[in-house]
């Protein structure tokens, strides 16, 4: 899945004098990060009982990357969040059947372990002084491999392979990437302008990170209801 913005947006370090504090600008890309995991559990809620098929799959997901581009290329509020819900809401819909897979209470147990871990660790993000650009490489380098290995997996199977053991590591190997882009996300979005399209900007990225820790965490931790085990 989509993990971050790219530099234009990291970029936006204006010469304009900053209309709002760090903690203010902290807050209101807490804010819009919280409302982004409230369209996509709406939308979840709404599709946990659709069957998609791969056509289907492919709506919601062009849908987000065109959100992706319209929020990046926009310096207007209104249009970022625009191209915001655009992510949101069709990655919500995406995640209603899978999350009907697994019983209420796992739901919310990793719910609330995903959102506790963002919130600890975007606090080291943003408190820490240096800029943590050097990590982008890497970070991206990992994110690849994942993504790789999310296809070569399966395929494996296909074959016959057992591939339970490594699927497990993908999903550990995951939870510690996306981690680190949840810090890594909170450090550069310290350094941006602060203006309310940044905030929401920043808030699409941070919000991609917890999307992505909240599917490695349900695949790890998640009880499977026993019609699914079936």
């Amino acid at each position: 899945m989509l993990d971050s913005l790219s530099s234009s947006v990291w970029d936006r370090i204006g010469s304009r004098t900053h209309a709002m504090s760090k903690q203010q600008f902290a807050l209101l890309v807490s804010f819009w990060t919280a409302v982004g995991i409230g369209g996509s559990a709406v939308g979840a809620y709404a599709s946990r009982d659709w069957q998609f098929g791969l056509g289907l799959l492919l709506i919601p997901f062009v849908m987000s990357i065109v959100g992706t581009m319209i929020a990046l290329r926009s310096n207007e509020p209104i249009i970022s969040l625009l191209g915001y819900a655009l992510v949101a809401i069709p990655f919500g819909f995406m995640l209603g059947p899978v999350v009907a897979m697994y019983t209420v209470a796992s739901v919310l147990k990793v719910f609330a372990v995903t959102t506790m871990i963002t919130i600890v660790f975007g606090v080291v993000g943003a408190v820490i002084p240096d800029s943590l650009e050097g990590w982008g490489s890497a970070l991206f380098g990992c994110l690849l491999i994942l993504i790789i290995g999310g296809f070569a997996v399966p395929i494996a199977g296909l074959f016959g392979l057992p591939i339970t053991t490594a699927l497990s590591v993908l999903d550990w190997c995951g939870v510690i990437v996306f981690t680190g882009l949840v810090i890594f996300d909170w450090n550069r979005a310290m350094r941006v302008e602060r203006t309310h399209d940044n905030a929401i900007d920043c808030a699409l990225a941070i919000y991609l990170d917890w999307v992505n820790l909240f599917i490695r965490l349900l695949s790890i931790m998640g009880t499977r209801t026993s019609s699914s085990d079936d």
